[in-house]
């Protein structure tokens, strides 16, 4: 969970492709069907480079940003106005001054959890930082999407100052897919070479129903990602709505 170093440099720029608007729009519409008030108090777990962060807060909402690298917060800090509060914790003990209305983890943070007690524990952290009647909100990245969009494959791009090679793998006895990430840049007159490696769990219907129940929390939804439909089999994304 503490992977980003290097390509937090370069994260935004790589992920330029990611539809925030689109999932601030969702955002949006799941807060107005579960009753978190307007600027009200939310925080984002798995942060990053504070874009969702920026965005929500434009929108009037209160805003703080929870980041396990501090080389993602740097970027979100030099990016974002006084206005956003950034706090560099584990999102499995993370704590916030005051009690939410709303905690969110959006871009599959949560797949970054890779046991069920990292889930259970993520949870418990949401549930003692939220008001009654408060909405833990996220987004997973599912098996399908693992297996058949990224299994496998292999992606590379020369961005000019620097090119990376990105390399997918999906381990189905563990239900974890790793993706291994070189970099190569030039640093004073010099060829630097450096490698990340990434891992993002799986959750089933279970783990997740267990994990909330266990926490707490009152009430389990889930959602095909921007509908307020049901999963199906060739869902890419699902989004788990918990009441406190």
């Amino acid at each position: 969970m503490a992977e980003y170093k290097y390509f937090a440099k370069v994260y935004d720029r790589m992920m330029d492709n990611i539809p925030y608007e689109d999932w601030k729009q969702y955002l949006m519409q799941l807060f107005f069907a579960y009753d978190v008030p307007p600027c009200a108090k939310i925080t984002e777990l798995g942060c990053g480079t504070g874009v969702m962060t920026r965005l929500l807060s434009d929108e009037g909402f209160a805003m703080t940003g929870v980041d396990i690298s501090e080389e993602m917060l740097n970027v979100a800090r030099c990016n974002s106005g006084s206005d956003i509060t950034y706090i560099n914790s584990d999102m499995r003990s993370f704590e916030v001054d005051e009690k939410q209305d709303a905690i969110i983890s959006i871009c599959d943070s949560m797949n970054y959890l890779l046991t069920n007690d990292d889930l259970y524990r993520t949870m418990v952290a949401a549930h003692s930082n939220l008001k009654g009647n408060g909405v833990f909100i996220f987004d997973l990245k599912t098996e399908y999407f693992f297996r058949s969009k990224l299994d496998g494959k292999s992606f590379t791009e020369d961005m000019g100052d620097f090119s990376y090679v990105w390399k997918n793998y999906y381990d189905s006895a563990r239900h974890v897919h790793q993706y291994r990430l070189l970099f190569t840049y030039e640093e004073d007159g010099k060829l630097v070479k450096e490698k990340e490696v990434h891992r993002q769990r799986v959750y089933t219907a279970s783990d997740l129903k267990a994990a909330a129940s266990k926490a707490g929390f009152s009430h389990i939804r889930g959602y095909d990602a921007l509908t307020f439909d049901k999963p199906h089999k060739r869902s890419d994304r699902i989004y788990i709505v918990l009441v406190k």
